[in-house]
């Protein structure tokens, strides 16, 4: 299920090794044979980045070395190179930023659109997804003092790792980072100073744009009843989010990668220990919890926001705003909802026949031949997206009229639904 071509993808998308071997090999020897000068350094220069992009490409998960056989450590991981190579990646990567091209800024009407709450992702080409992320992302100011260029490539090596999942895939993953930098933004404006901390606003939507990096498409619970590696490696502790956040970071060693690598070592220690927290925090099984201490902190000390002369925590409302985002489906427009929704029942339905294969007990909404979609999203919103919007409504009230109408109007929608469906049910096993 985790691999259903066998494990021949890579076979299919990389060139044979011999052949770009003797490419370059034939290459190599026509460099040294110029004579020194000008000409043969800019030669050289571009044999390494050759050499680079190679080795960048290779580093592209086959589904090898991802999460079907993986028995100790994140994939992404496997790659980084030795320690004692630092001093001399660093100078490579530092020389491979000045060739990178990066997306040009989004078009203004294209940037208006994304910071709507109603943006219709699947209206995007998935070819287009890594560019427009990053788009989205140097929107914010606060990405200025950073890499832009490594940012770049960290944005496209990231979507690499994820997989063509009805639901968790890339797309979804641009969709939260959209959703992310719009509740972002509402709560710098009715807070002012809150979010202050660049790195901190940095934090947060890099990591909404990575939170399921390598989704295998199936949950927590089916990866602990299967006992699958990394469920024995996380202890069945947030397997996923675990598995999700130590791949994205793990590329963060690849200096050529690493956007953080102009701060000092203290600060970028603190943001990945923002990012590590606000991956987990999207572990449904946090949510209540979170939620509780969230409206707790609001009723004791009021909603006057974060930072300087603010009440709550930066971290506790980062939490809420990457989890809100997360589960942000039932919240858009009835259309946009209804797209997310057939993928994720596609993915909870493949779960199901699967378990069912196995013997094991079915998880809950997702057994094709009994569930019932309306029902099961009014469960959804009324238990889980209703309390949190709510919440998030008394901290940014702006909300209240673009994000929390629309998602009591689905609600309504699918409580009519669900009763009428119930209806034909009674009716067709009555007497």
């Amino acid at each position: 299920m985790l691999c259903p071509d066998g494990g021949k993808w890579w076979q299919r998308n990389l060139l044979p090794a011999t052949s770009l071997d003797n490419s370059i090999r034939t290459l190599e020897e026509a460099i040294a044979r110029k004579p020194e000068g000008d000409t043969k350094r800019k030669m050289q220069s571009a044999l390494r980045l050759i050499h680079s992009t190679m080795q960048s490409a290779q580093q592209r998960p086959p589904h090898e070395d991802t999460i079907a056989s993986l028995t100790s450590i994140p994939a992404a991981l496997i790659h980084v190179r030795p320690p004692t190579m630092q001093g001399t990646i660093g100078l490579d990567a530092a020389w491979t930023d000045a060739l990178v091209q990066t997306p040009p800024r989004l078009p203004p009407e294209l940037a208006r659109r994304t910071r709507s709450w109603h943006f219709n992702l699947h209206e995007i080409p998935a070819t287009e997804l890594p560019a427009l992320c990053y788009g989205v992302m140097i929107e914010h100011p606060e990405f200025e003092r950073f890499n832009l260029r490594r940012l770049w490539r960290y944005v496209q090596e990231v979507s690499y790792r994820y997989h063509d999942n009805p639901f968790h895939s890339f797309r979804h993953a641009v969709d939260v980072t959209i959703c992310t930098s719009f509740l972002t933004r509402a709560v710098q404006r009715q807070h002012e100073r809150s979010f202050r901390n660049a790195n901190l606003v940095v934090a947060l939507i890099v990591a909404a744009m990575f939170h399921d990096t390598d989704h295998p498409g199936v949950m927590n619970s089916y990866l602990v009843k299967t006992r699958h590696p990394l469920a024995l490696l996380y202890n069945e502790q947030s397997v996923l989010e675990n598995h999700h956040v130590s791949t994205a970071l793990a590329l963060l060693e690849q200096p050529e990668l690493n956007f953080m690598g102009g701060l000092p070592l203290e600060e970028q220690r603190e943001m990945r220990g923002w990012m590590i927290d606000l991956v987990l925090a999207t572990d449904v099984t946090t949510h209540v919890a979170s939620l509780k201490e969230f409206v707790g902190a609001m009723s004791e000390h009021g909603t006057s926001g974060t930072g300087a002369g603010g009440t709550l925590p930066d971290t506790m409302v980062m939490k809420m705003v990457i989890k809100a985002s997360d589960i942000s489906n039932p919240a858009r427009s009835l259309p946009i909802f209804e797209e997310w929704m057939r993928g994720i029942m596609q993915e909870f339905y493949a779960q199901g026949d699967a378990e069912r294969s196995l013997g094991l007990p079915i998880s809950m909404n997702c057994d094709r031949h009994t569930v019932s979609i309306p029902a099961a999203q009014v469960g959804f919103i009324k238990f889980l997206i209703m309390p949190l919007y709510n919440g998030l409504e008394e901290f940014v009230p702006e909300l209240r009229s673009v994000v929390c109408s629309t998602l009591e109007s689905n609600l309504a929608h699918f409580t009519v639904l669900a009763a009428q469906q119930k209806l034909v049910a009674v009716g067709c096993c009555g007497p």
